[in-house]
């Protein structure tokens, strides 16, 4: 019970303070977007808008269930142990979906970079597109593979070692 409620200290306050950050940040995303969209109304037509907003809608909805998840832990009538073992999968298998989605973001990226450069945003940056094309999908993979050993430091640093020490102070529980 004392692992659940610790309020200023603990892996779960960490992962609670980790987790609360992203969900504020969020909200000022969707007003830049919406700032934006609102003087330049052509925006709303470009591609790569909807995919940045789209993302940050899915990065919302994550952040914001397992948010949501931690936020219960300690509020149930059932066993504690087996309360925060449920929880905590259920926290790992979000924080592994938001990993994959920020992961399908940088691979849309690039497939949005190639499928729509003569439209909206992507005209901004022409002389990207005067680079090989063997370059430039090579310039992708770089950029995939550096956001997946990104992403994966990131997310084990925010999110990961607070989700392990609370796991570990469950086994040592039993």
């Amino acid at each position: 019970m004392e692992l659940s409620q610790q309020k200023s200290y603990g892996p779960a306050a960490s992962l609670k303070t980790a987790l609360g950050r992203q969900v504020v940040i969020i909200p000022f995303l969707f007003i830049i977007l919406i700032v934006k969209a609102i003087q330049n109304p052509s925006l709303q037509s470009d591609p790569f808008f909807g995919l940045f907003a789209g993302l940050i809608v899915l990065g919302s909805v994550f952040f914001g269930i397992a948010y949501f998840i931690l936020n219960r832990t300690g509020r149930t009538d059932a066993p504690v142990a087996d309360q925060l073992k449920r929880d905590i999968r259920s926290m790992e298998y979000m924080l592994w979906g938001y990993r994959l989605t920020y992961l399908a973001g940088v691979v849309l990226l690039a497939v949005f970079l190639e499928v729509f450069k003569n439209a909206g945003t992507a005209q901004l940056i022409q002389p990207w597109y005067d680079i090989a094309t063997g370059l430039r999908i090579c310039a992708y993979t770089a950029l995939i593979a550096v956001s997946f050993f990104v992403s994966r430091f990131h997310f084990n640093k925010e999110f990961g070692k607070h989700v392990e020490e609370v796991k570990k102070n469950l086994s040592d529980m039993a």
